[in-house]
C-alpha cells in the first residue's frame, strides 16, 4: 500500500501543476455564456458584452467541443482574441485551442481556453473578435464566450 502512495501523490502533484495558469477557468464568478458563430475565416463573428470596472479583473474563455479524430490529433487551431471599445482596442492576445483526443476514443471533448484577462476602466460596451491566425486544422463544434468576474490573478 504505501508503495502507491508516492505515486498517487505525484499523479496529484502533476494534476495541480497544470492548473498553473488556469485563474481565468477556475476563479471569480462565472456571468455568463453567448453561443459564437463562426465565419468564413476559421474565426468567430464579433460579440458586444458590456463590462464594467466593479467586474475586474474580467476573464473571456472559449469553450468548444471537438471529435477524436486519427487526423486532427496532436493539431491546433491558432487565434488572436481583440477587445474593442468603440473601435479601439483595449486588448489582445494569441492562444491555441489543442485537439489532445485519443483517436481510439469515441467521446467528443470538451475544452476551454482563456483568450484575455482584462481590467476594464468604465462601464461600456466592449466588442470581442476573434480571428484564426493560421489554416484551421481541428473541427470545433458548439463554441461558447464565457464572461467570468473578479478572478484571482496568478501570483508572480
Amino acid at each position: 500500500m504505501s508503495l502507491h502512495l508516492p505515486r498517487a501523490a505525484s499523479a496529484v502533484l502533476i494534476a495541480l501543476t497544470g492548473l498553473i495558469g488556469c485563474d481565468g477557468l477556475f476563479t471569480g464568478e462565472s456571468v455568463a455564456r453567448f453561443p459564437l458563430t463562426q465565419n468564413a475565416a476559421g474565426g468567430y463573428a464579433p460579440i458586444r458584452v458590456s463590462l464594467g470596472p466593479d467586474m475586474n479583473p474580467v476573464a473571456l474563455n472559449l469553450h468548444v467541443e471537438y471529435a477524436a479524430s486519427a487526423t486532427e490529433a496532436g493539431k491546433w487551431n491558432s487565434y488572436r482574441a481583440t477587445l474593442s471599445k468603440a473601435g479601439t482596442p483595449v486588448k489582445s492576445a494569441e492562444f491555441r485551442v489543442n485537439n489532445t483526443s485519443d483517436p481510439m476514443s469515441p467521446n467528443a471533448q470538451v475544452v476551454s481556453a482563456t483568450m484575455l484577462i482584462v481590467d476594464v476602466a468604465e462601464v461600456a460596451d466592449y466588442e470581442l473578435a476573434i480571428e484564426a491566425t493560421a489554416p484551421i486544422a481541428v473541427t470545433l463544434a458548439n463554441p461558447q464566450l464565457e464572461l467570468r468576474k473578479n478572478i484571482r490573478r496568478a501570483e508572480k
